[in-house]
């Protein structure tokens, strides 16, 4: 499971404050701990939590990249800070 990187995608949703994110992780270990569960389970449920942030980062990314852009556009238009 080391593929997956899942320290990382949690250090990215402490950064982000994608406190949604976190909480379904942490769901998703309350149920391995409680429940006796194939690991195929165990591998779809991390996969998916895994592709979820890579979708919300890669959505704030961008986000952030398109206000700097426009933040740009308009000092290009205007001259001045806007």
């Amino acid at each position: 499971m080391d593929g997956i990187q899942i320290t990382s995608r949690i250090d990215q949703c402490i950064y982000f404050e994608f406190n949604d994110l976190l909480n379904q992780f942490d769901a998703i270990i309350d149920s391995i701990m409680e429940t006796d569960l194939y690991r195929h389970t165990v591998r779809e449920a991390l996969t998916e939590w895994c592709d979820l942030v890579d979708d919300h980062v890669r959505l704030t990314v961008e986000k952030a990249q398109e206000v700097t852009e426009l933040h740009l556009l308009g000092e290009e238009l205007f001259g001045t800070e806007v």
